[in-house]
């Protein structure tokens, strides 16, 4: 829902939150304006480029050094129908003429509430930026990894068709979730997930995700479980409360993840801000699997310093944990 949205637009009255059309979205608190603010996806155009037998992908400006992806744009009222969109995109941000060699698919794109509709582009000709793009690179198709969000799953199926198997997600995408932290490639951990993060985490081949967050916590998907299951993973739901973390909750946690272990699966598993969790895998690693506490306590601090109500918790369950010294 678009938090920037204050006001109506119609007649300046206040907007508030309330339900219209089965779900929750902004209306004018005056009855007889009758606005609603339905928010619906924007049309986004996205070309897999390819030229001198090879895909262009490239970096906006405003990325990160070393992010590349597809050609994309805003479709455009006066474009006749998206092909037309797609091809003129093409030609201004890399100065090439295309033809449309096929329809990809179209997929959603949550994050910035668009609606991606992926062409396959043979474009000629010789490479000129536009000023949006700073750099540029030609891939082979066989080098190409997907990345596990809206146009990465065009170029994974567009390679699909072309008789490829696609390399591996990109799981540094994974990273935009909240307080995001790989312990290793198959314990996986961060705050709460949308749903098109968790399609994220199945892309990257996750088996299984455990959340320790309650169901009332702040931003907690309702139907997480139907999500999950889904796409295809194993769910498992250890709710913790924050005030007053218990012993019997570390316990079925560990207990969960050494069936996880045995069974060889990957494992997502996270709470409302990996705070839980960073506590409890520090924990579950030092009193089980021989990890040093310094090394399992960085990735601890990583997330966060516990608070007084942790750090007494944690501190009781290591020395519950120490042998008995015999006088």
């Amino acid at each position: 829902m678009t938090a920037l949205l204050k006001y109506c637009p119609q007649c300046s009255r206040p907007l508030v939150v309330g339900e219209h059309g089965g779900a929750q979205r902004l209306a004018c608190t005056d009855a007889q304006c009758g606005y609603v603010h339905w928010d619906n996806p924007v049309p986004v155009v996205a070309a897999i480029v390819e030229h001198q037998g090879q895909v262009i992908l490239a970096r906006n400006a405003l990325w990160p050094s070393g992010m590349f992806a597809l050609i994309t744009g805003f479709l455009e009222k006066d474009d006749p129908n998206p092909e037309s969109g797609v091809l003129r995109e093409v030609e201004e941000e890399l100065g090439l003429k295309g033809r449309v060699a096929g329809f990809v698919g179209h997929y959603p794109f949550e994050r910035m509430n668009q609606l991606i509709i992926a062409y396959h582009v043979v474009a000629e000709g010789e490479v000129v930026l536009g000023e949006e793009l700073a750099e540029y690179k030609h891939v082979p198709f066989e080098q190409i990894r997907p990345w596990p969000a809206g146009t990465g799953y065009a170029v994974r199926d567009w390679l699909l068709r072309q008789g490829i198997t696609p390399l591996p997600f990109d799981r540094r995408f994974l990273a935009r979730i909240r307080n995001f932290r790989a312990i290793d490639t198959n314990l996986l951990t961060a705050g709460q997930p949308t749903a098109e993060e968790l399609t994220a985490v199945s892309a990257c081949g996750v088996d299984t995700v455990i959340n320790l967050a309650l169901s009332t916590s702040d931003h907690a998907l309702a139907n997480e479980r139907a999500v999950v299951e889904k796409l295809g993973m194993r769910y498992l739901h250890i709710p913790v409360e924050w005030e007053q973390p218990r012993r019997q909750d570390l316990l079925q946690f560990s207990a969960a993840m050494a069936a996880e272990r045995a069974a060889g699966r990957s494992v997502f598993v996270h709470c409302a801000a990996n705070k839980r969790v960073s506590s409890f895998v520090m924990l579950d690693r030092a009193l089980h699997l021989g990890v040093p506490l310094d090394e399992a306590e960085r990735d601890l601090h990583a997330i966060w310093q516990p608070d007084p109500i942790w750090a007494s918790f944690i501190q009781a369950q290591l020395a519950a944990a120490r042998p008995v010294a015999n006088n």
